[in-house]
C-alpha cells in the first residue's frame, strides 16, 4: 500500500515538472515553472524547492520518488461552499430547466427553505456521512483545501450542528476545512427578521466564537431573497467586533449595494458579484478584499448579467474561482469545471482560472503563502496530473486527470475503498540517493 510504503522523515520528490503559481516567480508565463525539478517535504512543509541539479549535497541523501514526469501544481483550493445538507433539489433543478424564476421558488418553499427543513431533520451523522462523501469527490479532483458553511440551519441549535461536521471533516484528514457560520443566509419564517438578527448576534456568534467552530462569519446580502444591507451590516459588526474574520455574499441577482461593506469590516472575500456597480468595485479594491466568482450558478440560473470582470481586473481587486457546491444552484464538485466555465462565460484568461483556483483562492481564505502555491514554508499540498501544462486543466473541462491528491507531504488516503475507488499515485518509490 502506497502510505505504509513511504519512508518516514523528509524525503525527495523528482522527475516532475512543478507549477509553482508563486506570484512573485520571476517566470513570464505566471505559472512558475519548474521543469525536471525537485522538491524536498518534511513534517508537511516544503523544505526546498528547485532544479533537480541544483539539490543542495546534504540533502541528496535523502529517499527518491519519481513523479513518472508528470505535472504537479499546490493543491487546489475550494474557497466558497455548502458542502454540508440533507436531502436533494432533483425537482428544482427541472424546474429551472424549464425557465422558471429561482426567486419564486425559494417563496414557493422550494430552493434554500426546502434544504433547511431536511438538514434539520439531519442527525449530525448523517450529515457527516453525507458531507464526506461530496468531500472525497473534491479530494479526488486535486482538491486539498476547501471551505464550506453552515446556513441550512437557521436556528442555533442547527448551525452549531453544521459547524460541528466541518469541524469533524477538518479532523478527517482528507483535506484542511475551513468553516464559515452562514446564519445570515435567509431569514427562516419561524422567527420575525429583527429576533432572528438579534439570536444570530447575542447567541450564535458568541457560541460558535466560544466554542472554536467558525474561522469565518458571512452575510448573504440580496434583496429579493437574503439578508438587507442594513442586517447584513448589523451581522458583520458583530463578528467583526469579535475578531472574527468575514465574508460577504452579495449582488447575485441585484444591486443589494452589500459588496460595499467590504472595507468597514475588512471582509476576506465577496462571493457573486453579479451586479455589483462601480462604488463597490473601488470598495472591494481598497479593502483587498477577494472577489469569488462562481460560474457554475450563473450558468444553472441563466443569469443575465455576469459580474464586471475588466471593472474587477483594472481596480486590481484579487480574483477567485469557486464551484459554490450546493444542492439547488451548483450541484457539483468539480473544480476544474467552474474553472474552464470562468473562461467560457466571464471572459478569464486559463492563467487567470488557474490563479482563481490557486493562489486567488488561498487569499479568499487568508492563507496566502500557506496554501495554493508550491514554495519552502508552504504546506507540502499537492496535486499531481496526467497532464503536460496547467493550461490543459482547463482546457479539458472536467477530464478525471488527477492521478494523485497530496496533504501535508504524503498521499491522501480514502477510507473506504469499496465505495470509493482509491486515489492512484503514481508515484515510484526509488529509495535511491541522487548522485548526478
Amino acid at each position: 500500500m502506497l502510505k505504509e510504503a513511504m519512508p518516514e522523515g523528509p524525503r525527495v520528490i523528482i522527475d516532475a515538472t512543478f507549477s509553482t503559481m508563486r506570484e512573485r516567480e520571476a517566470d513570464d508565463t505566471g505559472y512558475g515553472f519548474l521543469r525536471d525539478g525537485a522538491a524536498v517535504v518534511g513534517e508537511g512543509k516544503i523544505i526546498w524547492l528547485g532544479s533537480k541539479d541544483e539539490l543542495p549535497s546534504n540533502l541528496r541523501h535523502l529517499p527518491t520518488w519519481s513523479a513518472g514526469g508528470r505535472l504537479i501544481t499546490p493543491g487546489l483550493v475550494e474557497c466558497h461552499t455548502h458542502l454540508i445538507f440533507s436531502g436533494d433539489r432533483r425537482t428544482e433543478f427541472a424546474e429551472l430547466a424549464s425557465g422558471r424564476n429561482y426567486s419564486d421558488l425559494v417563496w414557493e418553499g422550494h430552493g434554500i427553505f426546502a434544504t433547511v427543513e431536511a438538514t434539520r431533520a439531519a442527525s449530525e451523522d448523517e450529515l457527516y456521512s453525507s458531507a464526506l462523501r461530496r468531500l472525497r469527490w473534491f479530494v479526488s479532483g486535486g482538491v486539498t483545501t476547501i471551505e464550506t458553511k453552515s446556513g441550512y440551519g437557521l436556528d442555533v441549535d442547527n448551525e452549531l450542528k453544521m459547524l460541528r461536521v466541518a469541524r469533524r471533516l477538518d479532523e478527517a484528514g482528507l483535506a484542511r476545512v475551513k468553516a464559515t457560520l452562514l446564519a445570515g443566509h435567509v431569514y427562516p419564517s419561524q422567527i420575525e427578521p429583527e429576533d432572528f438578527i438579534e439570536l444570530i448576534c447575542s447567541e450564535l456568534i458568541p457560541q460558535a466564537h466560544a466554542g472554536k467552530l467558525c474561522d469565518f462569519v458571512e452575510a448573504y446580502c440580496e434583496e429579493t431573497i437574503g439578508f438587507s444591507l442594513d442586517d447584513a451590516s448589523t451581522l458583520l459588526e458583530a463578528a467583526y467586533k469579535r475578531k472574527i474574520p468575514t465574508r460577504i455574499s452579495a449582488d447575485h441577482l441585484s444591486d443589494s449595494a452589500g459588496a460595499a461593506l467590504a472595507p468597514a469590516f475588512y471582509a476576506k472575500a465577496a462571493a457573486h458579484l453579479n451586479y455589483t456597480d462601480d462604488v463597490a468595485i473601488e470598495a472591494l479594491a481598497s479593502a483587498r478584499t477577494t472577489a469569488i466568482l462562481l460560474p457554475i450558478a450563473h450558468l444553472e440560473l441563466g443569469a443575465k448579467q455576469r459580474p464586471p470582470v475588466d471593472k474587477l481586473r483594472e481596480a486590481g481587486v484579487p480574483i477567485a474561482i469557486s464551484t459554490g457546491c450546493n444542492p439547488g444552484t451548483a450541484p457539483t464538485t468539480n473544480l476544474l469545471t467552474a474553472a474552464h466555465l470562468s473562461c467560457a462565460l466571464f471572459g478569464l484568461s486559463p492563467l487567470e482560472a488557474i490563479q482563481g483556483i490557486t493562489v486567488g483562492a488561498a487569499k479568499a481564505l487568508g492563507l496566502s503563502g500557506v496554501v495554493g502555491e508550491l514554495t519552502p514554508g508552504a504546506n507540502a499540498d499537492f496535486a499531481i496530473w496526467d497532464a503536460e501544462h496547467p493550461e490543459d486543466l482547463i482546457y479539458w473541462m472536467g477530464a478525471p486527470l488527477c492521478c494523485s491528491t497530496w496533504l501535508s507531504g504524503s498521499p491522501v488516503r480514502e477510507f473506504d475503498s469499496t465505495q470509493i475507488p482509491p486515489i492512484n499515485s503514481v508515484f515510484l518509490p526509488t529509495q535511491e540517493p541522487i548522485t548526478s
